[in-house]
């Protein structure tokens, strides 16, 4: 079974490292949780408020598309194998999470422009290939090199996208 990030526990949601033992039995996880997709699902949705809580928060910042790509690519490598559970989920609402996402980069890159910190020509959608393309080129945990090589993804996606000032 797959270790969340975050899991409900009734009102509340409580926070857990992926890597770590789940706090909580299978059962109580079963309890909560109809399926794995549910509770991938529930992750990942998760996930897509906090990118929007973190982008208001970083909206005066001149680098904050640059600290949010960050963020998200963190996550990304945090959650790795989310994605791949839900690959039959709803398509309708993985694109509603999808334009959430944008719309939370957009004032910052259009910030970062205004700041010179992003390219002229990158858009909100650039950002959301350049994250699907790290997910898609970061080896498995289990690869040798594998750190290496996630740190040379992440550099030319940011060159692509960010000016480096």
């Amino acid at each position: 079974m797959m270790q969340p990030t975050s899991y409900s526990a009734g009102p509340t949601t409580t926070e857990v490292s992926v890597n770590a033992p789940l706090p909580v039995s299978r059962t109580t996880l079963y309890r909560n949780f109809a399926t794995r997709e549910e509770l991938a699902a529930t992750v990942f949705e998760t996930n897509v408020d906090r990118i929007e809580e973190r982008a208001a928060a970083l909206l005066d910042r001149p680098g904050g598309a640059v600290e949010m790509f960050g963020f998200v690519l963190d996550m990304q490598e945090r959650d790795r194998g989310i994605v791949h559970v839900l690959a039959g989920a709803d398509i309708a609402w993985f694109k509603g999470l999808a334009a959430r996402t944008t719309r939370a980069f957009e004032p910052l890159l259009a910030r970062g422009k205004e700041a010179g910190t992003v390219h002229p020509e990158v858009e909100a959608g650039d950002v959301l290939t350049a994250l699907r393309m790290a997910e898609a080129a970061t080896p498995p945990h289990d690869a040798p090199d594998r750190e290496r090589l996630a740190r040379r993804v992440r550099a030319m996606l940011h060159r692509t996208l960010f000016t480096g000032r």
